[in-house]
């Protein structure tokens, strides 16, 4: 699986990191709502970080499930 820009290109955003937090989180916290920051490369989304629901906002987000987020992060970390 592979996250796709606006041309068609295979993009891949190392998020390793993010995703052994994220697994953490919903081991402790279960399948949570969460502030999903994201960035565009050439009209692909690319989640760059999460807080919890209930935190002060920080920039562009979409509000989604722990679950849907770590299923993002997957796919965006695959290598090209």
């Amino acid at each position: 699986m592979a996250i796709f820009d606006n041309d068609g290109n295979r993009i891949s955003y190392d998020s390793d990191e993010l995703i052994r937090e994220l697994k953490a989180d919903i081991e402790e916290f279960g399948n949570f709502r969460a502030k999903a920051y994201y960035k565009r490369e050439n009209g692909a989304q690319l989640y760059t970080d999460y807080q919890f629901e209930e935190d002060e906002p920080e920039g562009n987000y979409d509000l989604v499930d722990a679950a849907f987020l770590l299923k993002y992060l997957n796919k965006q970390n695959d290598p090209i």
